[in-house]
């Protein structure tokens, strides 16, 4: 019924128009401003328009700012992860956890939307942490940077980052490629498409990988995907995509903890080692994983877009889309030291005034995690773009109505000694030659059981109002709906008992964002731009009985059971910026931008002692009292002197920090949250007002070059440079634990044989530096030293 809603004014506003179809105004000019690190190539004057931004208009005519990155600078650097790609725009970190759960940060907060083909990947609204389809298929990376609530709904603080696969074209080829690297890495891609049958064009990739890998977690990926496109007729188009991924990772847990606090010789009283300190003599290549250890991603999806073009210019567009994601994991997880009150170990630590006695040459395998994600959405888009007149002004719109359904199934199995058993279950390891000491058996025993609904209504308008100023105003009505429930898992695999079903607890939300923005053009190649964006994120939260609740004003309140409980996380950002081009030796773009969310929600204090129907009950903290936010700028250039050389700089600058703490006004909470002891315990959690945002550098860096020799003996001899910097980055909001800042250089070579067979060889992190981006808790996970690749490949 929403559908055929929507569908009516749609094509009322297609009919009305008609009339002045005759008046609208064409652009013949695309020379554009959108930043992308590429090959040395001849480049024409015409530029491929941003998917994510979904109107058909010059970048130059919207308020917002956007990275790219080609699918051609990555294959010429060997690239087919995601983490390695968003090293190349300013103001982005992506960290990967457990070995394969990648985290995106844009612009300060970690919650940005990834997606594939303009299609969300839904699993982004959860948590923001899960393994990424390798990239081999790839024709392009965009970055839509800052909120987009207005163009793709809900979680979009940070930005949006939309993967482009490669289009099917009539024109025949063939390319394959095949890679040897460090540590036994290798990797093979064949791909072919053009012309099928008829009408039907192609495209077919097949990828494959397998490594020891730098800290031998044998990781292993296999993907495949094949896209179909046919002119029905000369105003119908269907597209039609598919892929699979069969990708299994080791899982990586990093080394030992970092020392918890001072550690003294108890022989001596001296101090041996500061807190946060490594213990020496560590090996950074040794694994401590249990050999049970993995994790596994099963993946596949297919989206068909058929695509209507009216007499007069309109176009009516339908997505389908569906994703079937299997995440299976177990891992050993926590290293914890083995501890005791009395002084059997040789050295020691305060616990407040108590010494604590530990053993630094043996950890233990203290909490292994078991658990799963079945994940299944279904979406769909309905859109009708096109360009009217009223007056003298121009109006190129796109509107139309979403709906996505992600129901999720996760299972999890952590009850020690019951769901994980075994003889390497609690087993003893040498910090200093780990071995696995006995397999783990793992089992389900619980299902949460969710279904996440969306519904969107949304307009787009870009006004060309004259030569010198364009507007844009976007609106856009979201409804989004969440339950949840819980069950048993009889068998101890992943199926769940839906009699014994708990009821759905239920959680309803309706945000109305919106964006505003005016574009000035002092002279054609130059744009200067100013926009106002608002977002919203849910909080997928139920009432608990071991939670004592903390509203936005500060109050204490009793929410009630199966009702939404906290608002959603809302705010805005407000941007500034420039583009300007010059014909093609150069490309720039500069953005300031001011984005504030409030509606934060944090734990304040847990281990806290009440009385519940005369049971004393531990009990957390949990209030909506935080505002958060970020400001910064962002400018990136791309110079090509002359054809055979390019050279491309960014930098982003990115102050994100807890900005307001708001008071507790209840006077026994508020005696127990500001106490010494809770502030301790949360690392001084309540007086985080002015902390960085953790996981946040504040200047990232990046400098890419490329030559290529244009003549003589040494013809398409080609070299390429890089180097990118990440600023100290917190681990946490006390910003008491951090990764240190660090530069990377890469440095490549390859020559091209009869325009048809490259050879190429790579080296990463040319200078060796000793680093780290990624931890479990306090165990730092040391990343790869120097490392090459070597690689022949084919193109017809």
């Amino acid at each position: 019924m929403k559908k055929v809603l929507t569908i009516i004014p749609l094509a009322a506003l297609c009919i009305s128009s008609t009339m002045q179809a005759q008046q609208k105004k064409e652009y013949t000019n695309f020379s554009d401003t959108t930043f992308s690190i590429q090959e040395v190539v001849v480049r024409t004057a015409k530029k491929s328009i941003p998917q994510v931004t979904k109107l058909n208009v010059p970048l130059k005519y919207l308020p917002v700012s956007i990275s790219k990155v080609s699918g051609s600078s990555l294959e010429m650097r060997g690239i087919r992860d995601i983490q390695e790609a968003v090293r190349f725009m300013p103001g982005v970190r992506m960290q990967t956890s457990y070995g394969a759960f990648q985290q995106l940060s844009v612009r300060g907060f970690d919650h940005s939307v990834l997606m594939i083909d303009g299609v969300r990947d839904e699993r982004s609204s959860i948590n923001n942490s899960y393994p990424f389809p390798d990239l081999s298929a790839v024709e392009s990376i965009e970055l839509l940077k800052g909120p987009a609530s207005v163009l793709y709904g809900h979680s979009a603080v940070g930005g949006i980052l939309n993967v482009v696969r490669i289009s099917p074209k009539a024109e025949q080829t063939v390319n394959a490629r095949v890679s040897y690297g460090s540590y036994d890495n290798k990797q093979a891609t064949v791909g072919m498409g053009g012309r099928l049958l008829g009408p039907v064009n192609y495209y077919a990739n097949v990828n494959f990988s397998d490594q020891d890998g730098w800290r031998d977690n044998q990781n292993k990926r296999f993907s495949g995907y094949l896209a179909l496109s046919a002119d029905l007729t000369e105003k119908d188009v269907l597209d039609v995509r598919g892929a699979f991924n069969r990708d299994f990772y080791g899982t990586e847990i990093g080394l030992p903890d970092l020392m918890p606090a001072d550690i003294y010789d108890a022989k001596t009283g001296n101090k041996y080692l500061s807190a946060q300190q490594q213990l020496p003599g560590l090996n950074r290549e040794a694994r401590y994983n249990n050999e049970s250890d993995f994790m596994k991603n099963h993946a596949w999806n297919v989206t068909a877009q058929y695509t209507h073009t009216f007499d007069n210019g309109f176009k009516l567009l339908d997505k389908l889309a569906y994703y079937d994601d299997d995440i299976n994991y177990f891992g050993t997880e926590a290293l914890d030291y083995l501890e005791s009150d009395d002084p059997i170990y040789k050295h020691y630590y305060m616990n407040g005034d108590k010494k604590k006695y530990i053993c630094l040459d043996t950890v233990y395998l203290s909490f292994p995690l078991r658990f799963s994600h079945l994940s299944k959405t279904v979406s769909n888009s309905l859109e009708l773009s096109g360009k009217v007149n009223t007056g003298e002004v121009a109006h190129n719109f796109v509107g139309g109505y979403s709906f996505s359904l992600m129901n999720r199934v996760s299972y999890s199995g952590y009850k020690l000694g019951d769901d994980v058993q075994g003889p390497g279950l609690y087993s003893h390891v040498s910090v200093y030659d780990p071995h696995s000491m006995g397999y783990m058996t793992s089992k389900m025993s619980k299902a949460t059981i969710t279904h996440n609904y969306s519904n969107s209504i949304y307009l787009q308008d870009m006004l060309d109002i004259n030569e010198h100023w364009k507007a844009l105003v976007a609106l856009r009505g979201d409804f989004f709906r969440y339950l949840q429930a819980t069950s048993t898992t009889p068998t101890g695999k992943r199926e769940y008992d839906e009699e014994n079903r708990s009821a759905y607890n239920r959680l309803h939300n309706a945000a109305f964002t919106y964006r505003l923005g005016a574009v000035y053009l002092p002279q054609p190649n130059m744009s200067i731009y100013a926009s106002f964006a608002t977002f919203f994120k849910p909080i997928r939260t139920f009432y608990s009985a071991n939670v004592i609740y903390i509203d936005g004003d500060g109050a204490r309140f009793n929410p009630k059971s199966n009702e939404e409980i906290f608002k959603p996380e809302s705010g805005y950002q407000a941007e500034a910026g420039m583009k300007y081009s010059l014909n093609k030796w150069l490309e720039a773009n500069a953005s300031l931008f001011y984005i504030r969310k409030t509606n934060a929600t944090q734990t304040l204090a847990t281990n806290v002692k009440q009385t519940i129907n005369g049971v004393e009950t531990n009990m957390s903290i949990i209030g909506q009292v935080g505002v958060m936010d970020s400001k910064g700028f962002d400018l990136e250039a791309t110079f090509t002197p002359v054809n055979s050389l390019a050279f491309t700089l960014g930098y982003g600058y990115t102050d994100a920090r807890i900005r307001e703490m708001k008071t507790v006004k209840d006077p026994e909470l508020a005696e127990i949250i500001y106490s010494d002891a809770n502030k301790g315990q949360l690392e001084k959690s309540t007086s985080l007002e002015g902390n960085y945002q953790n996981n946040v550098p504040k200047s990232t860096f990046y400098a890419y070059g490329s030559y290529t020799i244009p003549k003589g003996i040494l013809k398409n001899l080609g070299f390429n440079l890089s180097t990118s910097y990440t600023d100290k980055v917190y681990r946490n909001t006390a910003n008491s634990k951090w990764f240190d800042s660090y530069w990377i250089t890469d440095l490549g070579a390859s020559y091209l044989l009869n325009h048809q067979i490259r050879l190429s060889v790579n080296i990463n992190n040319l200078f060796d530096k000793e680093y780290t981006n990624q931890a479990l808790g306090d165990q730092i996970v040391p990343s790869m030293p120097r490392n090459y690749q070597v690689a022949i490949s084919f193109n017809l």
